[in-house]
């Protein structure tokens, strides 16, 4: 596994996000897709989890750190579903074509929003995929390979069940931190 430079990515993801915003910013008129700005803050939360991680994880080895990484393991694993949650956004484009057609023709406001929610859909693979990547590269260099591409596989299994829930039955991560019934 190729070591990538954390720094580069780092500029590159804020880099894409500040643009993502300011273009949504630019063109915006209240539409329809102001919560794409939420969840876009939501697939960040991930990431800023996996780099405290990887700073706790490169760290002399101490109990207290082994305990940190599985409580930032957890939380991690709660909000990772947040990030690839952006490409179940396309589906509002379907939701409200009757907005986006007059005439038999597809109105150039149909595109706007395709490229707007498109952008938001990249950046947050973008920001799960790093996040992946650290956490993989953490489990690799505290395991093993075989186990870290288990994980990875376990950890997307189990983020693919999260965009489930948040889609269909409505269930967000930080409901889980807030509603104390979640604990009951």
């Amino acid at each position: 596994m190729k070591a990538l430079n954390q720094w580069y990515i780092n500029i590159l993801l804020v880099v894409l996000s500040v643009a993502t915003v300011c273009i949504f910013l630019l063109f915006r008129n209240k539409t329809y897709y102001d919560f794409l700005l939420w969840n876009l803050f939501l697939a960040w939360i991930p990431y800023v989890i996996s780099l405290f991680a990887y700073y706790v994880h490169t760290r002399k080895a101490t109990l207290f750190h082994h305990a940190l990484l599985v409580i930032l393991g957890v939380v991690w694993l709660l909000f990772l579903p947040n990030a690839p949650y952006l490409i179940t956004d396309l589906l509002h484009l379907t939701i409200l074509k009757d907005n986006y057609v007059h005439k038999g023709a597809v109105s150039f406001k149909y595109w706007y929003d395709f490229f707007v929610a498109f952008l938001f859909v990249w950046n947050g693979l973008l920001l799960g995929c790093s996040s992946m990547y650290l956490s993989h590269y953490m489990w690799r260099k505290k395991f093993n390979r075989l186990s870290s591409w288990m994980f990875i596989t376990a950890i997307a299994l189990l983020s693919g069940y999260g965009i489930l829930l948040g889609r269909e039955y409505r269930l967000n991560s930080w409901d889980a931190l807030m509603n104390r019934s979640y604990w009951m």
